[in-house]
């Protein structure tokens, strides 16, 4: 794994602030020390600072008060410990039944980008994991998962096709999630999405690039990024948000 030097600066701030978080060294509504400190303490220009604090806001883990700076948000007890969903999981509950296909899972080397997300070197090996979810016998989703082999040995292993990825994850792995970013846009597919979705050329989706996190040897790490095409008819995502 590659040393969190090579991270950018601004990636460095978040993960060392959520560690504080975390660990309750910055307390539930707590203001964190201010733009100009974070610049002194991390020797980085103040437009590191903000992309640190603004992606830190839209991740759930501060809420800015104009004028007075960022503070810590407060989990509501509703709210609790952000749980990650696989997409079997989402459909359960729906009240649907929920099953997937295998389409292929590979080996190989990364490409620069995706050693980069994933906080690899290049010659470390990845799987490739191609699969399409249905809900009710509906092809819903098309999804590309990729993970660092070295993190989760002889997952080529298991039986893919009647198992949750992060099913096994937790089960066999014992790793600890904690968080996941995603980029959500309205898009058209190829013919091959289409295909394999059962759908019309030029159906509406959604496609979604995130990026999951979990807990390592005490640190937070990139443990999967993925790709998904998602017919909005049966699945949909809401999104509520605050000043």
């Amino acid at each position: 794994m590659k040393n969190n030097k090579k991270l950018p600066k601004y990636e460095k701030i978040k993960l060392d602030l959520i560690k504080k978080i975390n660990n309750s060294e910055l307390k539930p509504n707590q203001i964190i020390p201010s733009e100009n400190e974070l610049c002194d303490e991390y020797g980085v220009s103040r437009v590191t600072v903000r992309k640190s604090i603004d992606e830190l806001v839209l991740e759930g883990y501060l809420y800015k008060m104009k004028g007075k700076g960022s503070f810590v948000k407060a989990k509501s007890p509703a709210e609790g410990i952000p749980k990650i969903h696989s997409f079997t999981e989402a459909i359960l509950h729906q009240g649907k039944t929920p099953s997937k296909l295998l389409i292929s899972l590979t080996i190989s080397k990364p490409e620069n980008k995706i050693a980069d997300k994933l906080n690899i070197n290049i010659k470390d090996d990845v799987y490739i994991i191609k699969c399409l979810y249905s809900s009710n016998g509906n092809p819903f989703c098309l999804n590309k998962s990729i993970l660092p082999q070295k993190l989760f040995p002889k997952l080529n292993y298991f039986d893919l096709s009647n198992n949750s990825l992060y099913e096994i994850l937790k089960s066999f792995y014992n790793l600890n999630f904690t968080r996941a970013t995603q980029t959500i846009n309205a898009t058209t597919g190829n013919d091959y999405i289409y295909n394999k979705l059962n759908a019309d050329v030029n159906t509406p989706l959604l496609k979604i690039n995130a990026t999951s996190f979990c807990i390592h040897d005490s640190q937070e790490i990139p443990f999967e990024i993925y790709e998904s095409f998602i017919l909005t008819d049966i699945m949909s995502y809401y999104v509520e948000k605050f000043n």
